[in-house]
C-alpha cells in the first residue's frame, strides 16, 4: 500500500469511493461538498492511498482558524470492499502523524457518523457534540476531538 498526494487525477477515484459508502457512511446530498472540497486550495493535504496500483481510500487534513485553532480530518474514506483490511487505521494514523508534524500543539477534530464514532474513539478521540440524523436519515452527526 502507498499514500500519495491527492491530484486532480484521482477525482473519479475518490469520488466512486464516496459512492460504495453512501447510504451507511455518507448521505448522496454530501456528494456536492466533497466535490466543492476538492477544488479547493486545501487540497495539498489531501491523500489518497492505493493498492496494487489502485485508489481505494482517501482522507485529509484542514486547520480550522477559529478562536482556538484545530485541525480536522477530513474526507476520510476506503472503498467499501477494502473496509475492514486495516487501510482506515493506516490512512488515520498517517494523517493523525501529519496534523501533529505540521501543527504541533493543535488539537485533532473529526466530524463522522455514529457508524463510525467506535473507530476514532479507538484513537483517542471523545464525541463533543452528538445530532441525530445530522448528515441525513440514519447518519447522526458526531463531532469528535483528540486533545494533545
Amino acid at each position: 500500500m502507498k499514500i500519495r498526494s491527492y491530484t486532480a487525477e484521482d477525482l473519479d477515484a475518490v469520488i466512486a469511493i464516496f459512492r460504495s459508502n453512501v447510504p451507511k457512511y455518507f448521505g448522496s446530498g454530501e456528494e456536492q461538498g466533497l466535490h466543492d472540497f476538492l477544488r479547493e486550495t486545501r487540497v495539498e493535504d489531501y491523500y489518497v492511498v492505493e493498492a496494487e496500483g489502485r485508489v481505494v481510500g482517501s482522507g485529509g487534513i484542514a486547520l480550522n482558524d477559529l478562536v482556538e485553532p484545530t485541525v480536522s480530518l477530513c474526507w476520510g474514506m476506503v472503498r467499501e470492499d477494502h473496509l475492514g483490511t486495516g487501510l482506515g487505521k493506516l490512512l488515520t494514523e498517517f494523517r493523525i502523524g501529519l496534523a501533529r508534524d505540521k501543527y504541533p500543539g493543535i488539537p485533532l477534530t473529526v466530524s463522522t457518523s455514529q457508524h463510525t464514532q467506535g473507530f476514532y474513539e479507538k484513537f483517542g478521540f471523545r464525541v463533543t457534540e452528538h445530532k441525530p440524523d445530522g448528515f441525513g436519515p440514519g447518519i447522526d452527526v458526531c463531532k469528535m476531538r483528540l486533545d494533545v
